[in-house]
């Protein structure tokens, strides 16, 4: 059984008012990331950073009134107008009132068909709200990892499904790399945890990943006081030493598994082993979206 499947079992188990507390949470946790009180968000953005454009980060602004209850704004660089919501998991969202349902019916463990039946929407709207949820959760992962973290990379094969002008005969869903190893039909992707249960994924590129991929993904995220876990993949030691940490190299294949009785990354091989299993759920997903997928492990 997978994570999902067991989250989808807890959720069915849960009485009505248990469901609708679940659901309750994670519309806030939507709520925070999409900014949906826009005026309590757009005050303190102002007051902070100032208003840039969307499309071109210009903030050579001004203001266009209201549309819908959203302040509208002109760019004067590129000319283009945005709202408050512009570039968020719900511009342009329409029937907001389902939401809630579309929701419960996702964390039921419906499928996307039949998630658009219970909520009267079609099928590609559907497609839509699930990675409108997703990449508005994946807003919430943490800004800094703190103390002891773990990291570890896992390979998912390139797929281009939806696409309908490949670049390349198409394979069968399931099919293996045609070259042997980790190369670049791969996508990389970095699993980083904590202590704390913050966690982490980000994709790196393809093929091996380096102390660049390292440097992009996880380098902001660490600092002087972490102390890095990891295996013993040579591009670890090179970005740990550039970023001065403390490094412990783990050899599980030597049979090491703790060192000092306190290093080690069971936790993020554990974080590893979700991902796999949550991916494997929706039965092949387009590398194009598989950032948004971070949140289900």
């Amino acid at each position: 059984m997978n994570k999902f499947q067991a989250f989808t079992e807890y959720f069915l188990s849960c009485n009505e008012q248990e469901r609708e507390q679940i659901i309750s949470r994670l519309m806030d946790l939507l709520d925070q990331s999409t900014g949906q009180d826009y005026s309590d968000i757009h005050y303190e953005e102002v007051h902070k950073h100032g208003i840039h454009c969307p499309h071109c980060s210009s903030s050579s602004i001004r203001a266009n009134g209201k549309h819908k209850g959203l302040r509208t704004y002109y760019c004067k660089e590129c000319t283009k107008y945005f709202s408050e919501t512009t570039g968020t998991p719900i511009a342009w969202l329409k029937k907001k009132d389902k939401w809630r349902t579309y929701l419960r019916c996702m964390l039921s463990g419906y499928s996307l068909r039949r998630c658009a039946q219970e909520t009267d929407i079609c099928l590609q709207t559907s497609f839509d709200w699930r990675h409108k949820i997703l990449s508005g959760f994946k807003s919430l992962s943490p800004e800094k990892f703190e103390g002891i973290s773990e990291s570890d990379d896992i390979f998912f094969l390139h797929s281009e499904k939806g696409n309908k002008h490949l670049q390349r005969k198409a394979h069968k869903r399931g099919s293996k790399a045609k070259k042997a190893g980790i190369n670049d039909e791969h996508v990389a992707v970095i699993v980083t945890s904590d202590r704390a249960q913050h966690k982490d994924m980000q994709i790196a590129g393809t093929g091996r990943i380096s102390k660049k991929d390292l440097d992009r993904v996880v380098g902001s995220k660490v600092d002087q006081k972490t102390v890095l876990c990891t295996d013993s993949h040579r591009s670890y030691s090179a970005f740990a030493k550039s970023k001065k940490i403390e490094h412990h190299k783990i050899n599980v294949s030597k049979g090491q598994y703790v060192k000092n009785k306190v290093y080690h990354v069971q936790h993020v091989n554990n974080d590893v082993k979700r991902l796999r299993q949550w991916m494997d759920h929706f039965n092949g997903v387009s590398t194009k979206y598989l950032q948004n997928y971070r949140t289900g492990f």
